[in-house]
């Protein structure tokens, strides 16, 4: 099992497997988040929330929203909206120890410009 945390510990996830690959977006939003996703389903993923709760953010089309802790605020992980048919969860893996995601293969995507992954 792997676990991350927010930098407060107010958010937990949990996950019995790492993917093969992660994807650091350059969108205007998951640049500023500085994230690197790991696209999980709901059911992979266990989401232990303290007592400063969530928060998230949608844009655009609406079809994702980005949640955050409620104290530290930091990035934890983005699920689709009622819009989209899908049971797709992806984590922050930087909220996991780097030695553990040490070994999963990084994706460039230009999500900015060209909807490409750009290092492939």
């Amino acid at each position: 099992m792997y676990t991350g945390q927010c930098h407060c510990g107010n958010v937990k996830l949990t996950i019995a497997r790492l993917t093969e690959t992660a994807t650091r977006c350059n969108c205007s939003l998951c640049s500023r988040y500085a994230t690197l996703w790991g696209y999980l389903t709901e059911s992979e993923v266990d989401i232990s929330v303290g007592r400063y709760g969530t928060e998230h953010y949608s844009h655009g089309d609406k079809c994702i929203d980005f949640h955050r802790c409620g104290h530290c605020g930091c990035i934890t992980h983005y699920s689709t909206t009622a819009k989209v048919e899908s049971d797709r969860l992806a984590v922050n893996y930087n909220l996991f120890s780097s030695t553990e995601i040490a070994s999963v293969r990084v994706r460039l995507f230009d999500g900015a410009e060209t909807w490409q992954f750009i290092n492939e």
